[in-house]
C-alpha cells in the first residue's frame, strides 16, 4: 500500500468538508496557488507556517496532515506497556534511552 502524500491528505480533508481549493485558501489565509501546488505535488515541502494555517482551517493537526494520525494512540499504548513493567525494567529502559540520546 502506497503512503499518501501531504497534498493528497489535504485534498481528501478539504473535499470531505465540501470545500474548493479557493475556499480552503481563503480560510487558511494563503494564496490559492499555494493550495493547488501542494495538492498537485508541485510543492512537496510547504513551510510549517502554511501547514499550520491549513491544518487550522481544516480543523485538524499538522501531525494528521503528515500521516501521523495514530501517533497519540501509539504513544498512549507505549506508556501503558511501560507502566506495567517492573521498576528494574523501567530503570533499564531509561538507561538505554539515555545512552541512545548521548549518541546524537
Amino acid at each position: 500500500m502506497e503512503e499518501k502524500t501531504i497534498g493528497q491528505r489535504i485534498k481528501e480533508t478539504r473535499e470531505k468538508k465540501g470545500w474548493s481549493q479557493y475556499k480552503l485558501a481563503k480560510e487558511a489565509d494563503v494564496q490559492p496557488s499555494t493550495i493547488s501546488q501542494i495538492e498537485s505535488g508541485d510543492r512537496k515541502n510547504p513551510s510549517i507556517d502554511v501547514l499550520q494555517k491549513v491544518a487550522n482551517a481544516l480543523s485538524t493537526t499538522i501531525s494528521e496532515l503528515l500521516g501521523q494520525k495514530n501517533l497519540k494512540e501509539k504513544t498512549s499504548l507505549l506508556f501503558r506497556k511501560l507502566d506495567s513493567l517492573s521498576e528494574n525494567d523501567k530503570k533499564f529502559i531509561k538507561k538505554q534511552i539515555d545512552l541512545l540520546s548521548q549518541k546524537k
